[in-house]
């Protein structure tokens, strides 16, 4: 990995302005250099973050800051029946709204005083997830104004001002030093009037967001929504090299989506034939058909290809690497057909112009995959069954039943209190076909865990072939 890549000057401010200021604020950026980023805490994202918390939303349950999601908790707790959380999980269960979905929406509110529309919703923004209706974001924009008002929500960003100023710097200074954001005008081409902007979710965990807002003047917004997922000694935020690659990422998807998006009638052939190959693996990581895992396909490739320019080949092998182990499976060699477009600008002007050359490169994969899952070794039974919902608690041992032969590595892959407690150590029979692992178990209890997952990978056959991921769900009976 190379130890230099070109520095990026970034504005940084504690909370997001809102109303009239926020719109001179995008004026004066505008004018700004294009490569720039402000970097910020936005009480828009933390304020929807904290409803769907307390809506009962995992992706927003899982914040790594211990000392602000215990502050959260003691100042909105008691407004976990309030009309807005209410009304977020109808939302949730009616019209799936989670993930990303939560993180657009709050952007297109032009703040957290009024809840003015930065974009009108009718009709539905052009940016906005289609999960979302005119009326429902209305509605719900009306409900969440009564909740920052009876909740008192800015009286509790104010008082968590320290803490936002800090996580800002610490993003600040990683970026500084290690971003190049002037590889995105050079890869994808210059987007006059595109702004960057990064805001720090810091209930989101490692959970990470793309979205844009496209406003009527013609500029654009390009968010990453990045979460907080490590902290120092001291539980505050920190933020290393690594970050960068996600930042990258989630910038990403403002390119890459709207092309998959064009040439879907290309792609989506190959994609849902490719699709059911690996959809265990891609539901668990909340992708949950075709055309988030085409987008998601491209935007990892084209992370490589900003990894090799700005960290070359080992930075690029290992996140090739990486994203196998997430199951896109042919990361490498799209990112190698991406270098095709890159050096070849006169072919191939914009992404969009290579498009048909995506197409091609995806319709071959779908049978490739199959044949090389065949290869794999299989669960061929196991005790107690797979979404079984009548276990006995008194069972004493898990049994899993291999076609063939294994080597001795295992990955059973989980944690936490609906995560079996073993009370021996896992064995294999004679044939290493046969494994066996000693539990106890709770009466009326849900179970969970996989066996490998991502870069947990030790189920192997004799010949080395690794098991699919296998997410193994079963609850116990009462006494």
């Amino acid at each position: 990995m190379r130890a230099t890549s070109l520095p990026c000057p970034f504005a940084v401010v504690a909370l997001a302005l809102t109303g009239p200021v926020a719109t001179a604020a995008r004026a004066q950026q505008a004018a700004a250099p294009k490569d720039s980023i402000e970097v910020r805490v936005d009480p828009r994202i933390e304020l929807l973050s904290i409803v769907f918390r307390l809506a009962g939303n995992p992706e927003y349950s899982q914040g790594r800051v211990k000392s602000y999601a215990d502050a959260v908790d003691a100042h909105f707790g008691k407004f976990k029946d309030h009309a807005a959380v209410q009304h977020a999980r109808r939302l949730r269960s009616s019209r799936g709204i989670s993930f990303d979905a939560v993180a657009g929406f709050a952007l297109h509110l032009d703040g957290i005083d009024k809840f003015g529309e930065a974009v009108p919703f009718e009709p539905l923004p052009a940016r906005l997830d289609t999960r979302w209706t005119s009326k429902d974001a209305r509605a719900f924009a009306k409900d969440l104004r009564d909740f920052a008002k009876d909740s008192k929500a800015k009286e509790f960003f104010a008082a968590q001002q320290d803490l936002y100023a800090g996580a800002v710097a610490a993003m600040r200074e990683t970026l500084t030093k290690h971003c190049d954001l002037q590889w995105f005008d050079r890869w994808f081409g210059e987007r006059p009037g595109a702004r960057f902007q990064l805001c720090l979710g810091l209930l989101n965990g490692g959970a990470n967001y793309g979205p844009s807002v496209l406003h009527k003047d013609g500029s654009e917004d390009l968010y990453c929504v990045l979460g907080c997922w490590q902290t120092d000694d001291q539980g505050k935020p920190m933020f290393g090299r690594p970050v960068v690659a996600t930042v990258v990422h989630e910038f990403c998807h403002s390119y890459c989506n709207p092309v998959v998006d064009a040439h879907l009638d290309l792609l989506l052939p190959a994609g849902e034939k490719l699709f059911p190959l690996v959809e265990t693996e891609m539901r668990a990581q909340a992708y949950g058909n075709a055309r988030t895992m085409l987008c998601e396909s491209l935007v990892r490739a084209c992370v490589v290809r900003y990894l090799q320019a700005t960290g070359g080949e080992a930075a690029a092998a290992a996140e090739v690497k990486e994203q196998i182990a997430q199951s896109f499976h042919w990361t490498g060699e799209l990112a190698a057909l991406l270098a095709r477009f890159e050096g070849d600008r006169k072919t191939w002007p914009t992404l969009d112009a290579f498009a048909p050359q995506l197409a091609e490169f995806f319709a071959p994969w779908p049978d490739q995959l199959h044949a090389a899952f065949a290869k794999r070794p299989r669960v061929a039974a196991m005790v107690p069954g797979n979404d079984a919902q009548d276990v006995d608690p008194a069972t004493t041992a898990i049994v899993i039943t291999f076609d063939r032969p294994m080597q001795d590595g295992m990955a059973v892959v989980g944690g936490g209190e609906h995560f079996p407690k073993t009370t021996g150590k896992p064995s294999y029979d004679a044939a290493r076909k046969v494994l066996t692992i000693p539990v106890t178990l709770k009466p009326d209890w849900d179970y969970e865990f996989w066996l490998n997952r991502g870069k947990y990978d030790s189920f192997r056959s004799a010949d080395g072939e690794a098991l699919a991921p296998v997410h193994v769900r079963w609850k116990t009976r009462a006494k």
